[in-house]
Protein backbone atom coordinates (compact mmCIF):
# COMPACT_ATOMS: atom_id res chain seq x y z
CA UNK A 1 0.00 0.00 0.00
CA UNK A 2 2.82 2.40 0.86
CA UNK A 3 4.47 1.68 -2.50
CA UNK A 4 1.22 2.42 -4.37
CA UNK A 5 0.98 5.80 -2.62
CA UNK A 6 4.57 6.67 -3.47
CA UNK A 7 4.06 5.75 -7.12
CA UNK A 8 0.92 7.87 -7.55
CA UNK A 9 1.50 11.64 -6.96
CA UNK A 10 -2.25 12.24 -6.56
CA UNK A 11 -2.57 9.60 -3.85
CA UNK A 12 0.55 10.99 -2.18
CA UNK A 13 -0.89 14.52 -2.20
CA UNK A 14 -4.19 13.28 -0.76
CA UNK A 15 -2.31 11.27 1.87
CA UNK A 16 -0.25 14.32 2.84
CA UNK A 17 -3.01 16.95 2.88
CA UNK A 18 -5.92 14.67 3.92
CA UNK A 19 -8.02 16.65 1.43
CA UNK A 20 -9.74 15.91 -1.89
CA UNK A 21 -7.44 16.06 -4.93
CA UNK A 22 -8.65 16.89 -8.46
CA UNK A 23 -6.28 16.09 -11.34
CA UNK A 24 -6.28 15.63 -15.10
CA UNK A 25 -6.62 12.06 -16.35
CA UNK A 26 -6.47 10.26 -19.67
CA UNK A 27 -7.30 6.72 -20.66
CA UNK A 28 -4.67 5.66 -23.21
CA UNK A 29 -6.16 2.17 -23.52
CA UNK A 30 -9.22 3.51 -25.32
CA UNK A 31 -9.39 4.45 -28.98
CA UNK A 32 -9.59 7.36 -29.33
CA UNK A 33 -7.82 8.36 -26.10
CA UNK A 34 -10.28 9.73 -23.53
CA UNK A 35 -9.24 12.86 -21.63
CA UNK A 36 -10.99 13.59 -18.39
CA UNK A 37 -10.72 14.24 -14.69
CA UNK A 38 -9.61 12.17 -11.72
CA UNK A 39 -10.81 12.89 -8.19
CA UNK A 40 -9.15 11.30 -5.16
CA UNK A 41 -11.19 11.34 -1.93
CA UNK A 42 -9.60 10.55 1.45
CA UNK A 43 -11.40 7.97 3.60
CA UNK A 44 -10.68 8.54 7.27
CA UNK A 45 -11.80 7.65 10.76
CA UNK A 46 -10.96 9.13 14.14
CA UNK A 47 -7.76 7.05 13.99
CA UNK A 48 -6.58 8.59 10.75
CA UNK A 49 -6.60 7.89 7.02
CA UNK A 50 -7.66 4.34 6.16
CA UNK A 51 -7.97 4.47 2.37
CA UNK A 52 -8.92 6.36 -0.77
CA UNK A 53 -11.80 6.50 -3.21
CA UNK A 54 -10.63 7.27 -6.75
CA UNK A 55 -13.20 8.36 -9.34
CA UNK A 56 -12.23 8.81 -13.00
CA UNK A 57 -14.37 10.02 -15.89
CA UNK A 58 -14.52 12.15 -18.99
CA UNK A 59 -16.43 14.72 -16.95
CA UNK A 60 -17.42 14.97 -13.29
CA UNK A 61 -19.88 17.75 -12.60
CA UNK A 62 -19.88 19.43 -9.20
CA UNK A 63 -23.20 17.77 -8.32
CA UNK A 64 -21.59 14.38 -8.94
CA UNK A 65 -18.68 15.24 -6.67
CA UNK A 66 -21.10 16.47 -3.99
CA UNK A 67 -23.04 13.21 -4.22
CA UNK A 68 -19.84 11.21 -3.73
CA UNK A 69 -18.99 13.36 -0.72
CA UNK A 70 -22.43 12.62 0.72
CA UNK A 71 -21.92 8.87 0.36
CA UNK A 72 -18.47 9.19 1.94
CA UNK A 73 -19.95 10.96 4.97
CA UNK A 74 -22.39 8.05 5.41
CA UNK A 75 -19.53 5.56 5.06
CA UNK A 76 -17.44 7.56 7.55
CA UNK A 77 -20.25 7.34 10.12
CA UNK A 78 -20.52 3.60 9.44
CA UNK A 79 -16.79 3.13 10.08
CA UNK A 80 -17.08 5.13 13.29
CA UNK A 81 -19.84 2.84 14.56
CA UNK A 82 -17.79 -0.27 13.79
CA UNK A 83 -14.73 1.26 15.44
CA UNK A 84 -16.68 2.18 18.60
CA UNK A 85 -18.12 -1.35 18.82
CA UNK A 86 -14.72 -3.02 18.49
CA UNK A 87 -12.60 -0.88 20.82
CA UNK A 88 -12.03 -0.37 24.51
CA UNK A 89 -13.20 3.10 25.52
CA UNK A 90 -10.30 3.92 27.86
CA UNK A 91 -7.26 2.70 25.94
CA UNK A 92 -8.48 2.70 22.35
CA UNK A 93 -7.22 -0.86 21.88
CA UNK A 94 -9.46 -3.59 20.49
CA UNK A 95 -11.84 -5.09 23.06
CA UNK A 96 -12.41 -8.61 24.36
CA UNK A 97 -15.36 -9.36 22.07
CA UNK A 98 -13.30 -8.45 19.02
CA UNK A 99 -10.45 -10.64 20.29
CA UNK A 100 -12.66 -13.74 20.24
CA UNK A 101 -13.78 -12.94 16.68
CA UNK A 102 -10.19 -12.48 15.47
CA UNK A 103 -9.05 -15.68 17.17
CA UNK A 104 -11.84 -17.67 15.54
CA UNK A 105 -10.77 -16.30 12.15
CA UNK A 106 -7.11 -17.29 12.72
CA UNK A 107 -8.01 -20.84 13.80
CA UNK A 108 -10.40 -21.22 10.87
CA UNK A 109 -7.69 -20.11 8.43
CA UNK A 110 -5.25 -22.65 9.87
CA UNK A 111 -7.82 -25.46 9.70
CA UNK A 112 -8.38 -24.65 6.03
CA UNK A 113 -4.73 -25.35 5.20
CA UNK A 114 -4.00 -28.73 3.51
CA UNK A 115 -2.90 -31.30 6.10
CA UNK A 116 -1.98 -34.29 3.92
CA UNK A 117 1.34 -32.99 2.61
CA UNK A 118 3.21 -33.12 5.92
CA UNK A 119 4.35 -29.55 5.39
CA UNK A 120 4.54 -27.11 8.29
CA UNK A 121 2.14 -24.21 8.61
CA UNK A 122 3.57 -21.44 6.38
CA UNK A 123 5.09 -18.50 8.25
CA UNK A 124 2.44 -16.15 6.86
CA UNK A 125 -0.20 -18.19 8.73
CA UNK A 126 1.74 -18.59 11.98
CA UNK A 127 0.77 -16.49 14.98
CA UNK A 128 1.60 -16.13 18.64
CA UNK A 129 -0.75 -15.05 21.39
CA UNK A 130 0.57 -13.26 24.46
CA UNK A 131 -1.24 -12.22 27.63
CA UNK A 132 0.35 -9.23 29.39
CA UNK A 133 -0.46 -8.46 33.02
CA UNK A 134 0.71 -5.27 34.77
CA UNK A 135 2.58 -6.26 37.90
CA UNK A 136 1.11 -5.15 41.25
CA UNK A 137 -1.51 -2.97 39.55
CA UNK A 138 -3.76 -3.09 42.63
CA UNK A 139 -1.07 -1.23 44.54
CA UNK A 140 -1.29 1.62 42.01
CA UNK A 141 -5.03 1.99 42.56
CA UNK A 142 -4.67 1.67 46.34
CA UNK A 143 -1.76 4.11 46.66
CA UNK A 144 -2.54 6.68 43.97
CA UNK A 145 -6.25 6.31 43.17
CA UNK A 146 -8.19 4.98 40.20
CA UNK A 147 -7.59 8.05 38.01
CA UNK A 148 -3.86 7.44 38.22
CA UNK A 149 -4.55 3.75 37.61
CA UNK A 150 -6.34 4.69 34.41
CA UNK A 151 -3.32 6.78 33.41
CA UNK A 152 -1.10 3.72 33.84
CA UNK A 153 -3.43 1.67 31.61
CA UNK A 154 -3.39 4.39 28.95
CA UNK A 155 0.41 4.69 29.04
CA UNK A 156 0.75 0.91 28.90
CA UNK A 157 -1.50 0.73 25.85
CA UNK A 158 0.46 3.55 24.19
CA UNK A 159 3.71 1.67 24.77
CA UNK A 160 2.12 -1.36 23.10
CA UNK A 161 1.17 0.61 19.98
CA UNK A 162 4.67 2.10 19.79
CA UNK A 163 6.46 -1.25 20.17
CA UNK A 164 4.42 -3.69 18.11
CA UNK A 165 3.82 -3.58 14.35
CA UNK A 166 0.68 -2.30 12.66
CA UNK A 167 -0.06 -5.85 11.45
CA UNK A 168 -0.12 -7.12 15.04
CA UNK A 169 -3.45 -6.89 16.87
CA UNK A 170 -3.61 -5.34 20.33
CA UNK A 171 -6.42 -5.85 22.83
CA UNK A 172 -7.41 -4.84 26.31
CA UNK A 173 -8.64 -8.15 27.66
CA UNK A 174 -9.99 -6.79 30.94
CA UNK A 175 -8.76 -4.90 34.00
CA UNK A 176 -4.95 -4.76 33.84
CA UNK A 177 -4.70 -7.65 31.36
CA UNK A 178 -3.85 -7.08 27.71
CA UNK A 179 -3.48 -9.42 24.74
CA UNK A 180 -1.25 -9.27 21.66
CA UNK A 181 -1.71 -11.35 18.52
CA UNK A 182 1.64 -11.40 16.75
CA UNK A 183 1.10 -12.15 13.06
CA UNK A 184 3.48 -14.12 10.86
CA UNK A 185 5.94 -15.12 13.61
CA UNK A 186 6.94 -18.36 15.34
CA UNK A 187 7.38 -18.78 19.08
CA UNK A 188 11.10 -17.98 19.06
CA UNK A 189 10.54 -14.67 17.27
CA UNK A 190 7.53 -13.94 19.45
CA UNK A 191 9.63 -14.31 22.60
CA UNK A 192 12.20 -11.87 21.21
CA UNK A 193 9.57 -9.27 20.30
CA UNK A 194 7.84 -9.52 23.68
CA UNK A 195 11.13 -9.29 25.56
CA UNK A 196 11.82 -6.04 23.68
CA UNK A 197 8.44 -4.70 24.81
CA UNK A 198 9.10 -5.77 28.41
CA UNK A 199 12.41 -3.89 28.45
CA UNK A 200 10.86 -0.79 26.87
CA UNK A 201 8.12 -0.80 29.49
CA UNK A 202 10.62 -1.26 32.30
CA UNK A 203 12.39 1.99 31.36
CA UNK A 204 9.19 4.03 31.01
CA UNK A 205 8.49 6.40 33.90
CA UNK A 206 4.94 7.51 34.75
CA UNK A 207 4.44 10.72 36.78
CA UNK A 208 3.64 10.03 40.46
CA UNK A 209 3.68 6.26 39.94
CA UNK A 210 7.21 5.81 38.63
CA UNK A 211 8.15 2.60 36.81
CA UNK A 212 5.83 -0.31 36.10
CA UNK A 213 6.59 -3.82 34.85
CA UNK A 214 4.59 -6.63 33.28
CA UNK A 215 4.50 -10.40 33.39
CA UNK A 216 3.88 -12.04 30.01
CA UNK A 217 2.78 -15.51 28.96
CA UNK A 218 3.00 -16.47 25.28
CA UNK A 219 1.99 -19.48 23.18
CA UNK A 220 2.17 -20.25 19.48
CA UNK A 221 -1.19 -20.75 17.80
CA UNK A 222 -0.98 -24.05 15.97
CA UNK A 223 -3.52 -26.89 15.78
CA UNK A 224 -5.60 -25.70 18.74
CA UNK A 225 -9.30 -26.19 18.21
CA UNK A 226 -10.79 -23.35 20.26
CA UNK A 227 -9.79 -19.81 21.33
CA UNK A 228 -10.29 -20.86 24.95
CA UNK A 229 -7.59 -23.52 24.56
CA UNK A 230 -5.08 -20.95 23.32
CA UNK A 231 -5.96 -18.52 26.10
CA UNK A 232 -5.65 -21.24 28.76
CA UNK A 233 -2.18 -22.17 27.51
CA UNK A 234 -0.99 -18.55 27.48
CA UNK A 235 -2.60 -18.00 30.89
CA UNK A 236 -0.65 -20.92 32.37
CA UNK A 237 2.58 -19.38 31.09
CA UNK A 238 1.54 -16.01 32.54
CA UNK A 239 0.77 -17.60 35.92
CA UNK A 240 4.21 -19.22 35.93
CA UNK A 241 5.84 -15.84 35.19
CA UNK A 242 3.95 -14.20 38.07
CA UNK A 243 4.74 -17.04 40.49
CA UNK A 244 8.45 -17.00 39.66
CA UNK A 245 9.39 -13.37 40.10
CA UNK A 246 7.19 -11.38 37.67
CA UNK A 247 8.59 -8.95 35.05
CA UNK A 248 9.47 -11.72 32.59
CA UNK A 249 8.29 -13.46 29.42
CA UNK A 250 7.45 -17.17 29.67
Amino acid sequence: AARSIQEDPDLLQCFTTKEQVVAKWENRESNPIIHGVKVVYPISTARGLVGFLVVKGSDLAQRDRDMVQGFLRIYHNYLQLIDANERDVLTGLLNRKTFIDRMMAILAAQRALPRDTGAEVPMSQRCCLAILDIDHFKRVNDNFGHLQGDEVLIRFARQMTQTFREVDQLFRYGGEEFVVLLKGVDLETGLTVLERFRKNLETMSIPQVGHVTASIGVVEIVNQELPTTVVEQADKALYYAKEHGRNQVI
